[in-house]
C-alpha cells in the first residue's frame, strides 16, 4: 500500500476491467457515499474532515498541504471528496486500507468499525471482485467454486429443475452470509440440490421401466446409468456423497448422523458445496441430450 511508505499492496493489480477507470464511477461513488454516512455521522466537533483531509494528504496523497482549507471542515470535505472521485477505484480500495489502519489518517476507532462493517456488503451489491479481509482488499477468492456454483445454477435454470435452483441457491446464500457463513446450512441444500438432479435425470430411466424416479439422499447410484457415470468414477462420488450427507445435518438411514454433531471445517464445507455444484453440471448434462 503506497499510504504508509511502501508495503505489499493489497489489491489486485491494475487491469483494464470494469472494476478500474471511467468503467467503476458507481463504485466509487458508493464507496465515498459510505465514507460521508460514516464520518458524518460521528463528527460531533465538526474537525472530522479537516483531520482527514491533512491525514490523506500527507501520508497517502502525498500533496503539499499548505493550500488546503484545513480551517473550514465542509470545504475540507469537498476537497477529500474532489480527490476520492479522481482516483481509480483500485486507489480508492489503497485509500480505504490507508484510513483503516495507518494512524496518521485521523479516523477514529469508531469510524474504522462502521465501515468494516458496512464494505463487504457494500461491495457485493456493487459486484466488486474483492473483498475486504483483515483490513486488507483480496481478489474474491475462487476457494468457493463459484464459476462451478454459477454453470451449476445456470444449468438447473436452464432445464426448469425448480427444486435444485432452490436448494442450490439457498446454499450459495448461506456460503455469503456476512459475517458468519452458515457452512453446515450451505452443505445441507447442496446435497438436497444435487439429490433433486439426480431424481430428474434418473426419470428418463424410471420411465423406460413404467415407473417414477426414486428420491434418493446422498447417492446418484440410481442416476448413474441415465448420466452415464462409468463404475470407478461412481465409486468416488460416492464416498464424497456420503461424507456430505453425514455432515449435513440430515438424517442418515432414518437416524441423526454422529459427524454432524462434530464442528464442520469451513474449507471442508466449500470443498463440498464446489463438489456438489460440478456433480449437478456433469449429471444434467445427460438430460440436455434427449432420450
Amino acid at each position: 500500500m503506497d499510504g504508509a511508505g511502501g508495503g505489499e499492496k493489497g489489491i489486485i493489480p491494475v487491469v483494464e476491467t470494469g472494476e478500474h477507470g471511467n468503467a467503476g464511477t458507481a463504485l466509487r461513488n458508493s464507496l465515498w457515499n459510505l465514507l460521508f454516512r460514516v464520518v458524518s455521522s460521528t463528527d460531533f466537533s465538526r474537525i472530522a474532515w479537516t483531520t482527514v483531509l491533512r491525514g490523506a494528504c500527507l501520508a497517502f496523497l502525498k500533496e503539499p498541504i499548505d493550500e488546503l482549507p484545513l480551517s473550514d471542515n465542509d470545504a475540507s470535505r469537498l476537497a477529500l471528496k474532489s480527490r476520492f472521485l479522481a482516483l481509480p477505484d483500485h486507489r480508492v480500495y489503497d485509500l480505504f486500507e490507508f484510513f483503516l489502519t495507518d494512524d496518521h489518517a485521523g479516523l477514529k476507532e469508531m469510524d474504522r468499525k462502521l465501515i468494516r462493517r458496512g464494505l463487504n456488503e457494500l461491495l457485493e451489491r456493487e459486484g466488486s471482485t474483492v473483498r475486504l479481509y483483515h483490513d486488507r482488499f483480496r481478489p474474491y477468492q475462487d476457494f468457493l467454486g463459484f464459476d462451478e456454483v454459477a454453470e451449476a445454477e445456470e444449468t438447473v435454470r436452464l432445464f426448469d429443475m425448480a427444486a435444485a435452483q432452490r436448494h442450490l441457491s439457498t446454499a450459495v446464500a448461506y456460503l455469503s452470509r456476512r459475517p458468519d457463513p452458515e457452512f453446515r446450512g450451505a452443505v445441507r441444500e447442496a446435497v438436497l440440490a444435487v439429490t433433486a438432479v439426480a431424481r430428474e435425470v434418473s426419470a428418463k430411466v424410471a420411465a423406460g421401466g413404467g415407473g417414477s424416479p426414486p428420491l434418493v439422499v446422498g447417492s446418484v447410484a440410481h442416476a448413474a446409468k441415465a448420466a452415464g457415470i462409468p463404475p470407478e468414477l461412481l465409486a468416488g462420488i460416492e464416498a464424497v456423497l456420503r461424507r456430505a450427507h453425514a455432515v449435513s445435518g440430515l438424517p442418515v438411514d432414518g437416524e441423526a448422523s454422529a459427524a454432524a454433531e462434530d464442528p464442520l471445517d469451513p474449507g471442508e464445507a466449500r470443498f463440498l458445496v464446489v463438489f456438489a455444484s460440478s456433480l449437478i453440471v456433469y449429471l444434467a448434462r445427460e438430460k440436455g441430450k434427449g432420450p
